[in-house]
């Protein structure tokens, strides 16, 4: 499979989940952000990198020596943060295969640290 097929699936992997996601509507993505993610503030390094490191940066995932984004590296978890979010949220990322399933806290921080400016903290 040539790597222009591979970005081309991930692209349609990504809009396919961003039209079911706009189209669906549930309770916890109509709260206000406020509520969804209180007053408390997460932080990248207390909270979001020890999520990453046991589930995303493991070995044959997002390290070194593969074709995707190294995310053993802080400064490429702040440049993906976004995408980051929108995988973890749709369920696309980690894959079920992986066996490093996110619980629904674990998904809920990363977020919610996007969502208050993915701050280098």
């Amino acid at each position: 499979m040539t790597t222009k097929y591979k970005l081309f699936l991930v692209f349609l992997v990504f809009v396919s989940f961003s039209f079911f996601t706009c189209a669906t509507e549930n309770e916890e993505d109509m709260l206000p952000e406020v509520e969804r993610c209180g007053e408390q503030t997460v932080s990248l390094s207390n909270d979001v990198l020890p999520i990453i490191t046991q589930n995303c940066a493991v070995s044959g995932c997002h390290v070194s020596g593969t074709s995707r984004v190294n995310l053993s590296i802080q400064s490429n978890i702040l440049q993906h943060a976004n995408q980051i979010r929108s995988f973890t949220q749709s369920g696309f990322m980690p894959p079920e295969r992986s066996g490093n399933q996110l619980t629904d806290l674990q998904v809920e921080t990363i977020f919610c640290w996007v969502d208050q400016g993915a701050l280098d903290n």
